[in-house]
């Protein structure tokens, strides 16, 4: 019987056992071709055969296959694309709480602002509470409302899970991050931060965008849907960069 491997060949198609172990994999210093190969061997299911050289063994087939090195090379490449994170389909549910679309189509600026807040304070201190905390806006259960206040007190649910569950979550969200600046390039380009970000003068500056400078709006307007927020503001950041050039042209 012929060997049949089957290969995602981009993020958005790993299943959830698959994600989690990418996941874990990401969380060691391991060297490259390492990580691929180890990437290679989950994914297709195939697994080496002690004691015998280029031998592996997959649960569809009886008999061992050997599988010489180039040809492990040219499966081994087809894995590059997880060195570099995308776009990911979420872990649907954990413990009970279910995950936003993986766009945020079905969330609010307040949620995104939120988001982006304990994003970058887990980036800049590595401290899992604030992990935690991501993991508590971007899930909740469908009985639950939205409710800011409540995001530390839900955010509990989350400490105790495996850190490569975690990890999963948060590279759904570097994976989001790519997507912004593809739908609204002008709004995120590239170089627009430096090093030193200050996520409460980024949040502070979209709001006072938005609203105008009329704070009685501030309300409404965390309650909106994100991508018409972020959408509004992509059109303003194009007519406001095409006033420059035009002053420029004069």
């Amino acid at each position: 019987m012929e060997l049949r491997l089957y290969i995602p060949t981009r993020w958005q198609d790993l299943s959830a056992k698959q994600l989690l172990f990418v996941a874990n994999l990401y969380r060691f210093n391991q060297g490259e071709a390492d990580f691929l190969t180890r990437a290679l061997l989950f994914l297709t299911g195939l697994r080496v055969v002690v004691g015998k050289k280029n031998t592996f063994a997959h649960k569809s087939i009886k008999k061992e296959v050997i599988i010489d090195p180039e040809e492990m090379a040219v499966m081994t490449e087809k894995c590059r694309y997880l060195l570099e994170i995308d776009e990911i389909k979420p872990l649907q549910w954990i413990r009970l709480a279910r995950a936003r679309h993986y766009r945020l189509y079905n969330a609010t600026l307040e949620e995104y602002l939120m988001a982006e807040n304990y994003y970058f304070a887990y980036v800049q201190t590595r401290e899992t509470k604030h992990l935690d905390n991501l993991i508590a806006v971007l899930y909740r259960a469908p009985w639950h409302r939205w409710d800011a206040e409540k995001i530390q007190t839900r955010a509990r649910r989350f400490c105790s899970l495996p850190d490569e569950t975690k990890n999963a979550v948060f590279m759904w969200y570097v994976g989001f991050r790519t997507f912004v600046p593809r739908r609204c390039p002008t709004l995120f380009k590239p170089g627009g931060k430096s090093n030193s970000f200050n996520v409460r003068s980024y949040i502070n500056g979209v709001i006072h965008t938005l609203n105008n400078g009329d704070i009685t709006l501030t309300d409404r307007l965390l309650r909106s849907p994100l991508w018409y927020a972020l959408d509004e503001m992509e059109l303003r950041a194009k007519d406001a960069e095409e006033m420059e050039r035009k002053m420029k042209t004069r």
